[in-house]
């Protein structure tokens, strides 16, 4: 008998979380798993999952979202509420009294401090205890969830992230062509950055960084590929530092795989990082990775073997890292090397049997 999961997520937009959503969804064995996914709000660009999709067009800690939530259960008979992202978990928890399927929480991130989650986490330490198990996707997040929630009896899985091997294959695209894709020629150095355009990624770092490097030694490019509310002050931040020309936004791909192929380093400069989901991606590119050393980044990257971590998280140290990557072919290669290897083992095979098993134990009773 089929296990009917519904997936709970803030929204379905270009990021980590939803594609975390519709990988697992995707890899599960349709024989053991009927999945249904519900963001809470629309996107004006959804990431399309193979699955039925429901949107609902809830504000924001909408009590139609807690009512649609218990609704849907019923409806669709489900036995699973996987829910992800702050506005899900709070929404899931509120709705749990309503609906008599398990609560699974997974965890991707915003639980560390440091940004604006203080409501989601006083909810997490007032009714966390709803919850059935929790997923998190690095030891550093499920550290932080045990030490928010204050419940040290809480099951909580580490599930890694994972990847989707054969799209992210270097072979299958061509550096030349994905620079001439990108108006970038092939006498720049470039700097590569993918993720959301906010305080925690860190996009401001990595613009002061560029400011900091020797113009007059190499052709400097720096490719800041996503969107978000930082966008129009990170393009005033470009002019007033004199980098038009040398720091580019290109908003978002839907194929981060090609652009990857373009850059010749990758930076991932975040001040809060569960896991690295940006990173991963570039290291199964063979770009070479700088990471901050926060959250989970640590443990996905082996500075000096599969990448650099960074020894503190500012502009100067970020530059300093540039230029050695820089003026280091041979160490390029030989991180690229490790990095590809490495990232691998991120296929997703365990991943998902880990979350099917946790199904079938939630729905045993065992």
């Amino acid at each position: 008998m089929k296990i009917r999961v519904l997936h709970v997520i803030d929204h379905l937009g270009y990021g980590g979380a939803p594609f975390v959503v519709k990988n697992i969804v995707e890899r599960m064995a349709a024989e053991c798993v009927e999945s249904t996914v519900c963001a809470l709000r629309p996107n004006p660009r959804p990431l399309p999952v193979d699955a039925t999709v429901i949107t609902l067009e809830s504000g924001k800690y909408s009590l139609a979202a807690i009512r649609s939530i218990a609704s849907l259960c019923a409806e669709h008979r489900i036995d699973i509420v996987h829910a992800h992202l702050q506005k899900a978990f709070i929404s899931s928890l509120l709705a749990r009294p309503r609906f008599a399927a398990r609560l699974v929480l997974h965890e991707h991130g915003p639980i560390f401090r440091g940004g604006t989650g203080c409501v989601y986490r006083w909810f997490l330490r007032r009714f966390g205890s709803r919850a059935d198990a929790v997923i998190a996707n690095s030891r550093a997040a499920a550290l932080a969830v045990t030490q928010t929630m204050g419940n040290p009896d809480m099951p909580i899985t580490v599930v890694p992230n994972f990847i989707d091997l054969e799209r992210f294959d270097p072979d299958r695209y061509d550096a030349h062509a994905a620079r001439e894709s990108l108006g970038l020629g092939k006498d720049r150095f470039v700097v590569g950055f993918i993720g959301r355009l906010d305080q925690a990624k860190g996009a401001d770092l990595l613009v002061d960084a560029a400011a900091r490097l020797p113009r007059e030694k190499r052709a400097w490019c720096f490719y800041l590929v996503g969107d978000g509310p930082e966008r129009l002050r990170l393009e005033e931040r470009i002019r007033r530092l004199g980098l038009d020309g040398i720091v580019m936004l290109g908003g978002l791909h839907e194929n981060p795989a090609a652009v990857l192929r373009a850059f010749d380093v990758v930076v991932v400069p975040s001040r809060r990082e569960a896991f690295g989901i940006a990173a991963l991606e570039s290291m199964r590119m063979r770009v070479p990775v700088i990471v901050s050393p926060v959250g989970g980044l640590p443990e996905l990257v082996r500075d000096g073997e599969t990448g650099t971590v960074l020894p503190r998280l500012d502009a100067e140290a970020i530059a300093q890292a540039i230029q050695r990557l820089a003026s280091d072919e041979a160490l390029r290669n030989r991180l690229a090397r490790n990095a590809f290897e490495h990232a691998g083992r991120f296929g997703g095979d365990g991943a998902v049997q880990q979350i099917v098993e946790m199904y079938q134990r939630l729905t045993s009773g065992t």
